[in-house]
């Protein structure tokens, strides 16, 4: 299956360099998973199978295949009834399905949907644009809310991406303890608007079948209206100028440390890429063709959520000078650029309310930005959750760069 190449906008097509092929399946086994300071982040694990580009996972002893999007409406609470290969019990995925439905009204109503709806009055347009979102971790949610009409998303954090989960192999009790922890961490996101560290650290260290990254991708892909069409690991290629598929054993959990998923929603295809990557200065030095990368990313729009204020450190000066000086646009909370520098090159707009950071950051972090929002008399509000912060502290930084598209060119 050949995608057409990245950046094309005709046809409403996406863009993949490379041809999806099949692919021998095979087991993956536990992988480690590093740690991200704060309280938001992810986690992940697997065990299961790459079989074609619509991606199947074999049940154990011959039963009947999932394909990714059975496999992510499963998560999601969207299929009510349990294929055959599920060995649950009589009306188990309709109760589980049933839980996962009321918490994402949950979240849809406190804050997905008031962010998509100030989003359609604050933010320009982004119709086929590329959205980029270091320090994502599994929050797809977002960044679809914010610009649902991009045609491809770039996700980079340092977790493993890894293999979805092979629903259709886990025995009886394996797999209800999992749904029960799924469904939990369906909760918990619900309530924060983003996943906690330690709950996801504490979810990667168990056996049996446990929840990856990708797994959480596609279960809010499904819940945003998108069909998983197909699921490929994928690595930065030598060059630095794209993504190509990893050419690695499907049995080998380096090979699914990055994925790209496709997407399709009412003819429009969509890219999601999710790329397993360490950010820090020393980390991209090491690695010229990552560094390469990142800087091209750099120059698409570009959201910073929940990240630590790890941009605020000299340890993580590449990407921000990179953002600094490319970025089109910055959608962002305290935990991202430094309010100064940001200021230096970009309009900003400021909504909500900051005086402080979270009480796990620096007391003294993003000194200039609450200076701003004490003296700035037209901030706008925020009626929505977005990060670390809860009401009335939640805040919002739109910085739009000199020539950038406005909200008023909107068609």
């Amino acid at each position: 299956m050949t995608v057409r190449a990245i950046g094309s906008r005709s046809s409403c097509a996406i863009t993949i360099p490379f041809t999806l092929r099949t692919a021998s399946p095979g087991p993956l086994l536990t992988s480690e998973r590093p740690r991200k300071r704060g309280p938001a982040g992810h986690c992940g694990r697997l065990a299961a199978i790459m079989c074609t580009a619509a991606l199947a996972f074999p049940a154990a002893g011959g039963a009947a295949l999932l394909d990714a999007d059975t496999t992510a409406r499963i998560l999601a609470g969207l299929q009510a009834e349990a294929p055959p290969s599920l060995d649950l019990p009589a009306g188990a995925l309709r109760d589980y399905a049933r839980a996962a439905t009321a918490r994402w009204s949950a979240y849809e109503r406190r804050i997905g949907t008031p962010m998509q709806r100030w989003a359609r009055a604050e933010l320009p347009p982004a119709k086929d644009a590329t959205i980029f979102y270091p320090f994502a971790g599994p929050d797809f949610a977002t960044v679809q809310r914010l610009y649902p009409q991009a045609s491809r998303y770039v996700l980079v954090a340092l977790q493993r991406a890894e293999a979805p989960p092979a629903l259709a192999q886990a025995d009886a009790a394996d797999l209800a303890e999992f749904l029960d922890r799924f469904g939990e961490s369906w909760r918990q996101f619900a309530a924060l608007g983003f996943f906690r560290t330690l709950d996801l650290d504490e979810e990667a260290n168990r056996p049996g079948l446990r929840a990856g990254t990708t797994g959480r991708l596609i279960a809010f892909a499904v819940r945003a209206g998108y069909r998983v069409e197909s699921i490929e690991p994928v690595r930065v290629n030598g060059a630095g100028s794209g993504l190509e598929r990893h050419p690695g054993a499907r049995s080998d959990p380096v090979t699914w440390s990055s994925v790209r998923i496709l997407l399709e929603k009412d003819g429009r295809k969509v890219a999601l890429d999710y790329v397993r990557m360490n950010l820090a200065d020393a980390s991209l030095n090491a690695h010229p063709e990552l560094r390469t990368w990142i800087e091209q990313m750099a120059a698409n729009r570009t959201v910073l959520k929940a990240a630590s204020h790890l941009l605020q450190s000299a340890r993580f000066g590449i990407v921000r000078d990179a953002l600094l000086a490319r970025a089109p646009s910055i959608v962002q909370d305290e935990t991202g650029i430094e309010y100064s520098r940001l200021a230096q090159h970009f309009d900003v707009t400021l909504y909500g309310r900051f005086t402080k950071p979270h009480s796990l950051f620096d007391p003294e972090a993003q000194r200039a930005l609450a200076q701003a929002y004490q003296n700035q008399p037209d901030i706008k509000p925020l009626t929505f959750r977005f990060s670390y912060q809860r009401e009335p502290e939640a805040n919002l930084q739109v910085a739009l760069r000199a020539g950038a598209m406005r909200v008023h060119d909107k068609k």
